[in-house]
């Protein structure tokens, strides 16, 4: 344990500021507010805020939660989301690299793995942020779990090509599903073609045009023809299912036909391990607010919703997003049934919070979990 010391002091340090950053983004990036341009700037006197006041953790405690000039109170919002990032990260390096519940990580080491470490602290902050915009405003930012599919998809297979335990430590694809998702990709890529070409319907496209800014988060859901709507999504999701079909298909060949399994290179196979884990947790909950929205006339779930899982996917693999998928409703359950017994506790009314929450709660504990969860499954 002495030889972690460092690291996670160092986890701790970098994960405050990353936390930092995520207070920007969870209030900047829903008003459509550059990240890095202006500078902050405190909301009651509109004075800059001094680099030396915006120390994570250090600065708000030494200011008692006060701007210097005006005393306006700073939210605790702000040192609670740094602290918590801060403890987040080092939470993932104890699961990694500590607690033996990674054992792919630990006979690897860190300079085998860090990539996939990396990938893995991007996943654990953009939910952070993710889940506290949702909470708030019911929207999740597409950005937000864009940026965890782009560094799962630059660096995982990326590093595979020089690093043999990416193998144990990223999602990999065998043949067969390697068929399947390169022609899911193509399915996906030929339906946005089409969607950009207006050639495919785009589904609450007048709701996006004409929804009040004054209206509730939640709006949305009073749409007059939601199952006219979400079955011009069935055309869009029809393609790349209908890809990934045809190319399982062409892969179901005999074996002399295809090539060994270890001659495809292990940088192709992690890609299509993103990919696969992509499309599979998009596809889920898709499916789901397909479905939902069908059985009861009202929108389920947010395409909101379907970018983060999909982004989770990408960094925990397919089997680990459908898990995320199913462990979720779980969670809801359990929050609303704590909700509702404090709600007639202190006889008040209880608030909806929205899905996307849910799935990163169990996206963590999945990260953090995995083995535990499989083996009781019997699959490890």
């Amino acid at each position: 344990m002495p030889q972690h010391v460092p690291w996670l002091i160092l986890l701790a340090v970098y994960g405050a500021c990353v936390g930092s950053f995520l207070n920007v983004v969870i209030y900047r990036m829903p008003e459509g507010i550059g990240l890095v341009t202006p500078r902050s700037r405190c909301p009651g006197c509109g004075k800059q805020i001094a680099w030396y006041d915006n120390i994570p953790l250090l600065s708000w405690l030494l200011l008692r939660g006060k701007c210097r000039s005006c005393k306006t109170g700073i939210s605790v919002q702000y040192p609670l989301i740094e602290l918590l990032c801060a403890a987040m990260f080092v939470g993932v390096y104890l699961v990694d690299y500590v607690s033996g519940l990674r054992l792919e990580f630990v006979q690897a080491g860190l300079g085998a793995t860090w990539p996939a470490f990396v990938v893995q602290l991007v996943m654990v902050a953009a939910l952070l942020a993710a889940t506290v915009i949702d909470a708030r405003l019911f929207i999740i930012p597409v950005r937000i779990p864009q940026t965890v599919t782009l560094a799962a998809l630059v660096i995982l297979p990326t590093a595979a090509i020089w690093l043999p335990a990416m193998e144990q430590t990223a999602p990999v694809v065998d043949a067969r599903g390697l068929g399947a998702t390169v022609g899911g990709v193509v399915g996906l890529t030929v339906a946005l073609l089409l969607l950009h070409l207006r050639l495919l319907p785009r589904s609450f496209d007048e709701v996006e045009e004409t929804l009040d800014e004054a209206e509730p988060a939640d709006a949305f859901l009073s749409h007059p023809h939601p199952r006219r709507e979400v079955l011009k999504e069935c055309l869009f999701v029809g393609l790349p299912v209908l890809g990934a079909a045809v190319g399982l298909a062409l892969m179901n060949v005999p074996q002399d036909y295809l090539p060994a399994e270890n001659q495809y290179p292990l940088g192709l196979r992690v890609l299509g391990g993103v990919l696969c884990g992509y499309l599979v947790g998009g596809g889920v909950i898709w499916g789901i607010r397909i479905l939902g929205t069908l059985a009861f006339g009202r929108e389920a779930m947010g395409l909101g919703d379907v970018h983060l899982l999909a982004a989770i996917g990408c960094v925990l693999g397919a089997g680990d997003a459908v898990a995320v998928f199913f462990i979720a409703p779980f969670l809801g359950l359990f929050a609303a049934a704590v909700q509702g017994g404090l709600a007639r506790l202190w006889k008040s009314r209880g608030r909806v919070i929205p899905y996307g929450p849910y799935l990163a709660l169990a996206g963590v504990g999945m990260l953090a979990a995995r083995e535990i969860f499989w083996s009781f499954f019997g699959i490890f």
